[in-house]
């Protein structure tokens, strides 16, 4: 793409591995304007960057100044090439004058997508906004976005020991470490059998389209993941429930994924394991712990964590845009999954 709709001075290239440092503080000057504080990690981009499917070259684009100076980054995900995930950021002093660019490049890259999705099958491109940031939730309106949905941002600060876990009859909970040093031969069935119950338990998730299990793995656990922080559920050797936590440090400590399957809901099972993970981040001297959720979710999760001593952070806003008309491939209803 041509640098003639840039302000002078500015370029458009690739990102890479080497941009990490830079695109967090990018990423980070918005989250410290609408939350506070920073959120995203150096260590939670160079992850997400290091995967097959998420080369920065291939998948993400960054502004520049004559001295290389990142001032605005735009980076994409795509699933199974039907939804198209954009994260755009921009430092305050330029913004209003680089998001169009990045966007026509974002739906450029599109195109590929929708060469490889199912020919009966909707696209789509996804973003959000903070609730406060009015600027960029115009930004997406102008670009022919729609709202679709809202989100939460939950806290908890443990300002004593939490609440003992109250597990079900036969209920044990164990770590994948635990599991993966007792039995390494093991380790692929394992890993097989938790993606099995993450995609039972996501499958009645709004939006959810199936995960590849490739990909999920080297995300999830791969070599930069704490799988002492990776909590399951078991009943006798099947997993029942899950949830995947880590701590960032000066972030604190998150909870980014819990699920639990079907046949074992409404056992507390999710709050068993809320409260043990929330004690284990105790007794490391880790003392705020976040998640997110969806504000209508469908499962009823933000009673849940209401229940767990949890408080709504902030809030933001979902939109969407679709770039090809087709059969809606994701969940939207209990009734689907």
């Amino acid at each position: 793409m041509s640098d003639a709709s840039l302000p002078e001075g500015l370029h458009m290239r690739p990102a890479t591995l080497a941009d990490v440092e830079q695109a967090v503080c990018v990423m980070n000057s918005s989250e410290i304007e609408y939350c506070g504080e920073p959120e995203t990690t150096e260590n939670l981009l160079r992850r997400t960057w290091s995967q097959a499917a998420r080369k920065p070259e291939e998948n993400a684009r960054v502004i520049v100044t004559p001295e290389d100076e990142i001032v605005a980054s735009v980076d994409t995900r795509n699933k199974r090439h039907i939804k198209i995930d954009v994260e755009l950021d921009v430092l305050p002093a330029y913004r209003g004058q680089v998001e169009l660019p990045l966007m026509r490049w974002v739906e450029e890259r599109a195109q590929a997508h929708i060469a490889l999705a199912p020919e009966d099958a909707q696209v789509l491109l996804g973003s959000w906004a903070y609730q406060h940031d009015t600027q960029r939730q115009q930004l997406w309106k102008d670009l022919g976005f729609e709202l679709v949905r809202y989100f939460w941002t939950m806290k908890r600060e443990l300002t004593q020991a939490p609440e003992q876990p109250q597990l079900a009859p036969g209920i044990r909970l164990r770590t994948f470490k635990e599991l993966q040093k007792e039995a390494p031969q093991g380790e692929e069935r394992l890993a097989r059998a938790l993606f099995a119950a993450h995609e039972e338990a996501f499958s009645d998730h709004w939006g959810y389209i199936p995960n590849i299990y490739e990909e999920w793995r080297q995300y999830h656990l791969g070599k930069e993941a704490d799988l002492s922080l990776f909590f399951l559920a078991m009943d006798g050797e099947e997993i029942v429930a899950y949830a995947r936590c880590a701590d960032e440090g000066q972030q604190g400590g998150w909870v980014y994924t819990l699920g639990v399957r079907r046949a074992w809901r409404r056992q507390g099972q999710a709050l068993a394991l809320l409260h043990h993970a929330f004690g284990e981040f105790y007794q490391r001297g880790t003392r705020t712990i976040r998640l997110g959720v969806d504000a209508q979710s469908l499962t009823g999760a933000t009673r849940l964590y209401e229940c767990a001593g949890m408080q709504v952070e902030r809030r933001s806003a979902k939109f969407e845009k679709v770039l090809r008309p087709g059969r809606n491939m994701r969940t939207l209803s209990l009734n689907q999954a």
